[in-house]
């Protein structure tokens, strides 16, 4: 399996050096050529190419000469064109090929299809053969008769060379999706060590896959291999793989725990799966994660972090999504302390008790407890700088939210100086930025973002640009704006939770300049604020707006799959939330909800069990 590798990674460039165009330019009669040939005027282009090959028999130049006498119906000189070269070049599968091309356009049958047969029946069991011969007919469009190559290939030479890929790659032309997938998943069933190989080349099908038959035919091949085969691991792997990529956390975590029953892996799938489903707010199926690993007993390698995840978990689901579950919040508070006390202050417990610290401060208003927490980490000597760092960046948040802005912004340069080049660093530098921003500083702000955007975590990035774009469209020539300055005014009041306060700036600014291009920012905000304190019809309203008013802004693919959630979670009107979900598939392909959206509109429809 070795040399076929090797062989695969050599094959383009074989091809390319096969078909490469000399290196010097084309002459000013071959330039003449050419162009009479674009314009259909094959006598003349004849009439030069036919000078030309008499001094140059180079592939372009003898592809060109064969065109114009096939154009022109020329099939006897056509024939004695190729069967020159063939003489020539002897053992070349291109000009044999050539030969049937020139049958086929003369329209004898008969000689075609007796000369196809006749070039396969002579392949030697010989991996560069059998692919030069394939290429031959791929040129001149004879997929058909490539896919009899490979499988004669396959037949002679075995699970050695099975040609799967260049197998797949004709029936994915052919749309034929199954026998695509078949071909993949047979090939790492030879060879598991193809899996990454595999799974690049099955992302870019996946990536091209509008009507989702690509991933429903992968999914089924995988599920009848697990059935007919439950010794590899290697097919619940693959599906284990392809649901992550769907973001079906549900499928996802069903095949974690049956590979990890297969492989005795103490539950090290699981958890994985339940950190990324707690990532992508799948918080009960999450929750169930982490509870599996408990439920395995206290012996379990993973059992102290699956305690920590899922407490951590449920503090995401209480204040996460549509309004404040605040008789969860105090069940999770009382949890955390518990769960401190049983286990101790270490480096396991330490975002039990930042957690704790933040649920006390933005939630419970209970600032002065949850930086005493936070400073208490910052002062043991056996917690890491890195885990204290995180501890002052959350401190600074919290001194944010008391208002002490030059005591946070120290904290945050803090951080950001001490760990240099480190996501650590970006994630302090952008919260900097960020507390810039509300303090009206918008040129400084926005020259730290602009260096954020090329930060190694996608997200931080990602908001560093989503910030930098909303001053750079809204800023004036001067360095000022009113506008900006009460939008910045009212998201300090969203970070702080005092929606009130942020709702009056909002409204007020947005009766001041209706028809200001910040408008968009600010609609968003207010539905923000509609669904954080439970007005959900209200917040549909509002984001509807934004994405008839806006529907080519940066906002609009948001405000679509917000509305579909609310339709989906809170209004339980199944049929609108599939109509939103693909209206956000169709209308915005690239946006980075489509994912999601098509996730959760094939559940919706029915085509995946979660």
């Amino acid at each position: 399996m070795k040399h076929l590798r090797i062989f695969i990674l050599l094959l383009p460039l074989l091809t390319f050096t096969a078909y490469a165009q000399r290196d010097e330019g084309p002459s000013s009669d071959e330039q003449l050529a050419n162009q009479y040939l674009r314009e259909g005027e094959f006598e003349k282009a004849l009439v030069l190419y036919e000078e030309l090959f008499e001094k140059d028999k180079s592939p372009v130049i003898y592809n060109n000469y064969l065109k114009c006498l096939i154009e022109l119906e020329e099939f006897r000189r056509a024939e004695r064109l190729v069967e020159l070269q063939i003489s020539d070049n002897p053992g070349r599968w291109r000009f044999q090929v050539d030969l049937g091309y020139v049958y086929d356009k003369a329209g004898d049958n008969r000689k075609f299809r007796r000369h196809f047969d006749s070039l396969i029946r002579s392949l030697s069991a010989h991996p560069p053969s059998v692919n030069d011969l394939a290429n031959a007919f791929i040129f001149r469009e004879y997929f058909d008769r490539a896919l009899e190559t490979y499988l004669q290939g396959r037949s002679m030479l075995g699970d050695s060379y099975p040609f799967n890929i260049q197998v797949a790659a004709i029936y994915s032309r052919w749309g034929e999706h199954e026998k695509v997938m078949m071909e993949y998943v047979d090939l790492i069933a030879i060879d598991d060590s193809y899996l990454e190989s595999v799974q690049g080349l099955l992302q870019d099908e996946l990536n091209n896959d509008p009507d989702f038959g690509k991933s429903d035919a992968l999914r089924r091949v995988l599920l009848e291999r697990s059935q007919r085969d439950a010794s590899k691991t290697i097919y619940p792997e693959m599906l284990l793989w392809l649901s992550l990529q769907q973001k079906d956390f549900r499928m996802a975590l069903r095949q974690a725990r049956v590979l990890d029953r297969r492989m005795d892996l103490d539950g090290q799938l699981v958890i994985e799966v339940a950190k990324l489903s707690a990532t992508n707010n799948q918080f009960d199926i999450s929750r169930e994660g982490f509870q599996y690993i408990i439920n395995l007993g206290e012996i379990n390698p993973f059992y102290l972090e699956a305690r920590v995840g899922l407490l951590n978990v449920k503090y995401q689901q209480a204040t996460t999504g549509y309004g404040i579950n605040y008789d969860l919040l105090l069940e999770v508070e009382s949890e955390y302390h518990q769960s401190i006390d049983e286990m101790g202050i270490r480096a396991q417990t330490v975002t039990l008790i930042r957690n704790l610290a933040n649920l006390k401060a933005f939630y419970l208003n209970n600032t002065s407890e949850a930086a005493d927490l936070l400073r208490s980490l910052i002062e043991l000597p056996n917690v890491s700088n890195r885990i204290k760092a995180e501890c002052r960046i959350e401190l600074a948040d919290i001194l944010l939210l008391q208002g002490d802005l030059w005591d946070a912004h120290l904290l945050y340069a803090q951080v950001d100086k001490t760990f240099r080049d480190d996501p650590l660093a970006h994630e302090a530098r952008y919260k900097n930025a960020r507390l810039s921003f509300y303090m009206g500083e918008f040129k400084w702000a926005k020259a730290q973002l602009d260096v954020i955007k090329a930060a190694t975590s996608r997200l931080i990035a990602n908001d560093a640009m989503a910030l930098s774009l909303l001053i750079q469209d809204n800023l004036e020539q001067d360095g000022s704006s009113v506008p900006l300055k009460m939008f910045a005014r009212a998201e300090m009041h969203l970070f702080m939770n005092n929606y009130d306060e942020a709702q009056v700036v909002l409204d007020s600014l947005q009766q001041k300049f209706s028809s200001h291009q910040i408008i968009d920012n600010v609609l968003m905000s207010k539905a923000e604020i509609k669904i954080r304190t439970g007005q959900y019809q209200d917040a549909d309203d509002i984001l509807s707006g934004i994405t008839e008013l806006y529907s080519t802004g940066l906002l609009a693919s948001q405000a679509l799959f917000m509305r579909a959630q609310l339709y989906e979670d809170v209004f339980k009107d199944k049929d609108e939330a599939m109509r939103l979900y693909q209206q956000l598939i169709v209308d915005y392909p690239g946006s980075i909800y489509t994912i999601t959206a098509r996730n959760r509109y094939r559940y919706l429809r029915g085509d995946l069990i979660n």
